[in-house]
């Protein structure tokens, strides 16, 4: 416990060699945690040269204990092919382990592979189900990409309600292309009751984050107006 907490402090000292040492010597000993901090330290480059192949041996230690968050990690190698050779398949099955486990961003990775096919059959239902599970624990890209599938009605059958559901969701977590898309949506009316005046501040929200779409939609309805 002593050599986690050097570890630690060490760490956030931002003196990477020390925590790199105290670190190896738990994750040696088969410390699940320690072993996934090595391998964050090796492909980050902190304390240690950079090297994405020992980051995936030192995160596969880890995941073999079925540490949810090396098992996302080890999969992002797998599905870049960085230290690994690339394997979606792999990648997937990876982040399906980490996702059982309650792992939002691993659930986002797996919703957004089996809509796309990628490393798994592609099923619009899988997809569905697990952007679902890390959208309701408010993971702002899942709740994106469902809002996306709905609206767009290629994975899922169309339903502008809920795509307007999870859209705002994401835009009430302050993301500016989830504004601009409760912005359009209140402008036109599509899964929700047309409101100009809700839609302009929306935009204004999303524009304020330099989301260029926003921008440019405040200055269509400001020369609209001007024409009546």
């Amino acid at each position: 416990m002593a050599g986690a907490l050097d570890a630690e402090a060490a760490f956030q000292a931002k003196n990477y060699t020390e925590a790199y040492k105290e670190w190896m010597a738990l994750a040696q000993k088969g410390d699940a945690a320690a072993q996934f901090n090595v391998g964050f330290l090796y492909s980050s480059g902190l304390g240690v040269p950079l090297d994405y192949s020992k980051a995936a041996e030192w995160w596969d230690k880890a995941a073999d204990q079925n540490m949810a968050v090396a098992e996302l990690k080890l999969g992002l190698l797998y599905s870049w092919g960085k230290g690994v050779q690339l394997d979606d398949t792999k990648a997937a099955e990876l982040w399906r382990r980490a996702a059982m486990q309650g792992l939002s961003e691993a659930q986002q990775y797996l919703g957004y592979v089996y809509s796309v096919g990628k490393g798994v059959p592609q099923s619009g239902a899988d997809a569905t189900l697990w952007l679902t599970r890390a959208a309701e624990q408010g993971n702002v890209d899942a709740q994106i990409n469902l809002g996306a599938a709905y609206l767009t009605g290629e994975i899922v059958d169309k339903n502008p309600k809920l795509a307007f559901h999870w859209y705002e969701k994401a835009a009430q977590l302050n993301n500016g292309k989830a504004q601009f898309n409760v912005g359009l949506m209140y402008l036109k009316g599509v899964g929700v009751e047309q409101n100009a005046d809700v839609a302009v501040q929306w935009l204004k929200r999303s524009a304020a984050q330099g989301y260029r779409g926003a921008e440019e939609a405040l200055d269509r309805i400001q020369a609209a107006l001007k024409k009546t």
